[in-house]
């Protein structure tokens, strides 16, 4: 195979499989061509072969199956939309079991709840002093029984401590507004920054994103005012969930 205005022959096969699979004449689940069959096709030797496959598994395009070989992966489009449609009425429950429900899915969560200190980023999204105790939270959120979100929750002692909201999930009512409604703190906004990374081993695991595919980070922080009051790190795979949002304009003047 040439290289063609010096461009690696490993990238040009990737080049060329990669337009197969996006223009459909390699579908989801096609088993790609052995490695000895693209070797055979392309000119090149193994290792080339295996380069140009690795940058397919890193684009999250193709799956590698132990001692079947490579196929390509299901690109389904997302579908289920998550965040943006909270905030349309005041929620009196969990958020992610209202929308769930709403897309005709059973709901559950598993948690975890410990006191510890906050770090100095936590401390920062808080504004409380770093080291200063705060209640986490670690949820796992499934939808019939698959697991669709992890998320990761801080609440300052100071504010929740000793009341019945202590417990972010054994108190008289669940979700963030109507926790702090039921103390008479009421949430007047969401500040919500979204970030792409790559995902880490047990996200990956617990999530099932595949090889290449990377997670929404949405960073979340309930305020009361300018008072923060709770903040979370929400994780869920890009190739199943889109992002939707509905902003209001502002009256014309």
């Amino acid at each position: 195979m040439s290289t063609f205005s010096g461009r690696p022959a490993y990238l040009q096969i990737a080049d060329d499989l990669r337009s197969q699979i996006l223009e459909g004449a390699l579908q989801a689940d096609d088993k790609l061509p052995s490695e000895p069959a693209l070797m055979e096709d392309y000119g090149v030797s193994r290792i080339v072969v295996r380069q140009a496959l690795d940058v397919l598994r890193t684009e999250g395009l193709i799956v590698k199956q132990q001692g079947r070989g490579s196929y390509v992966r299901a690109l389904t489009p997302p579908t289920r939309r998550v965040l943006g449609q909270l905030y349309n009425e005041r929620p009196t429950g969990s958020p992610f079991a209202a929308v769930a429900t709403a897309g005709g899915q059973r709901p559950e969560w598993d948690y975890q709840s410990r006191k510890t200190t906050a770090s100095k980023v936590i401390a920062e999204r808080l504004g409380i002093e770093p080291g200063a105790p705060v209640m986490r939270t670690s949820y796992r959120f499934l939808a019939d029984d698959e697991p669709v979100m992890l998320s990761t929750s801080f609440e300052a002692l100071a504010i929740t401590g000793g009341t019945p909201i202590e417990q972010p999930e054994s108190g008289p009512v669940t979700g963030v507004v109507p926790r702090f409604d039921s103390i008479g703190l009421h949430i007047t906004h969401v500040k919500e920054d979204v970030m792409g990374r790559a995902a880490r081993p047990y996200e990956a695991e617990v999530l099932g994103v595949p090889q290449g595919v990377p997670v929404l980070v949405i960073e979340r922080t309930y305020f009361v005012e300018d008072r923060p009051v709770e903040t979370a790190d929400i994780v869920v795979s890009s190739a199943r969930y889109v992002l939707s949002y509905r902003l209001e304009m502002p009256p014309r003047a």
